[in-house]
């Protein structure tokens, strides 16, 4: 499906052929996220994920640089996560020379002006505060925070208003040049390459200047002994949790039967907690069931938007159905059919340029390879009725959960009385 090689600097570079599509997405991806981070300068990474776009030494206003974008009617955005970092232009495929261009630009030759950095931080800010006032996502920040502690992979992704004020351009000069390697980037193309597609990311990337390379600190796990309730208190009408517990990470053989395991519980209509929560009882719109990896670390969790008046029901509906996963086998039917979903959302999602180049830059830069979607659908198929009661078994315990609540909840204490039955 992809092809792959390296520059003479060590960057890698693969390449997807869709020529039945007239549009290509150019992406970079960095190994470098918040993980990587000083308590002192949390966020910046996200951070200069904002400077990229406000000018470089070929284009050196942000107002050039999107006047561009929009002149081909193309889209380009990035995204910060824990572990990576990517910057991506979506355009007509005749455009890949200029979206090699400013990519190549904004990584190399940043400005990094003064005045820029003094007022993006206010921009950030604004961010951060947008977040916090979205508690549909904001729980998902706080949980990781309950979940993970105070460890780099505790911390928001953003950082704090404290910290992203005081960042300065020497602190985002260092975090780049720590991190900003050829060797820990990958660019991927995807969609409708022209012939000429090495000789293209040759001329644009071959000359990006070499850099240190940092690796993050291992997570330093804690035996937990007891399970773990936190509210925030919000004046909402809903009720906003995320139930969980540590997981298995992106190198552990037994994140695939907790994909088919997620599946059962929580993904799509047919699945028991959207049965038992929202359509036997109608205590919530959306409630979903994830597990994602991280080098050294996952989670395994339960998302759902509550009733107020029903939330502790609610929680005890889902610890419920959780535990019946430990003591009865699953049906021949449902593990197939949660196979069969996992499928079909690959394939959905392997028609979408941006998904693919999300997924081979950011298995690549973390994993030094790319697992193919036909060898994951393989382990998936493997997954037996016993491997997932035997996971549950392992993940559902009572000392293992973690619960974060947004909601206009003074305390956490009748939560942890539920958790603790």
């Amino acid at each position: 499906m992809h092809k792959m090689f390296t520059l003479k600097n060590g960057l890698t570079v693969m390449t997807i052929d869709m020529p039945h599509l007239d549009s290509l997405t150019t992406l970079v991806a960095i190994g470098a996220g918040s993980r990587y981070e000083q308590k002192r300068t949390n966020g910046i990474s996200h951070f200069l994920e904002h400077m990229f776009f406000k000018g470089s030494v070929k284009y050196p206003t942000a107002e050039q640089i999107a006047t561009l974008v929009d002149g081909i009617g193309a889209v380009n955005n990035a995204a910060t996560d824990k572990e990576i970092t990517y910057y991506w232009i979506k355009s007509s495929a005749k455009n890949v020379k200029l979206a090699s261009d400013l990519l190549s630009s904004m990584i190399k030759e940043s400005l990094l002006a003064e005045e820029e950095i003094e007022r993006e931080k206010g921009v950030i800010v604004e961010e951060l505060r947008m977040y916090r006032d979205n508690p549909t996502r904001y729980v998902w920040e706080l949980y990781e925070r309950l979940q993970f502690g105070n460890q780099p992979l505790g911390w928001d992704i953003g950082g704090d208003e404290k910290t992203v004020t005081n960042i300065s351009r020497q602190d985002l000069i260092s975090y780049m040049d720590s991190l900003y390697s050829p060797k820990n980037i990958a660019l991927i193309y995807v969609g409708k390459l022209p012939e000429d597609i090495r000789k293209i990311a040759q001329e644009y990337f071959a000359d990006l200047p070499e850099r240190s390379e940092y690796s993050p600190k291992a997570y330093q796990r804690k035996k937990q002994i007891e399970p773990k309730a936190r509210a925030f208190y919000k004046a909402t009408d809903q009720a906003n949790l995320v139930l969980g517990m540590e997981g298995f990470d992106r190198y552990d053989d037994k994140r695939y039967p907790a994909k088919v395991l997620a599946s059962i519980l929580g993904e799509g209509m047919s699945s028991r907690l959207f049965i038992q929560v929202r359509e036997r009882r109608g205590l919530a719109y959306h409630i979903s069931a994830h597990h994602s990896s991280y080098k050294d670390i996952g989670t395994f969790t339960v998302y759902a938007g509550l009733k107020l008046e029903k939330v502790y029901e609610g929680l005890e509906v889902i610890l419920a159905e959780l535990q019946i996963l430990t003591s009865e086998k699953v049906t021949d039917d449902e593990l197939k059919k949660a196979k069969e979903m996992i499928r079909g959302r690959i394939a959905l999602q392997s028609e979408s340029t941006n998904f693919l180049a999300e997924y081979f830059g950011t298995n690549f830069v973390l994993d030094r390879k790319v697992e193919t979607f036909d060898e994951i659908l393989k382990k998936v198929d493997k997954t037996t009725k016993e491997d997932i009661q035997n996971l549950a078994q392992e993940l559902f315990v009572k000392n293992k959960y973690n619960l974060q609540v947004i909601g206009p909840f003074k305390n956490a204490n009748k939560f942890e009385i539920i958790l603790n039955k």
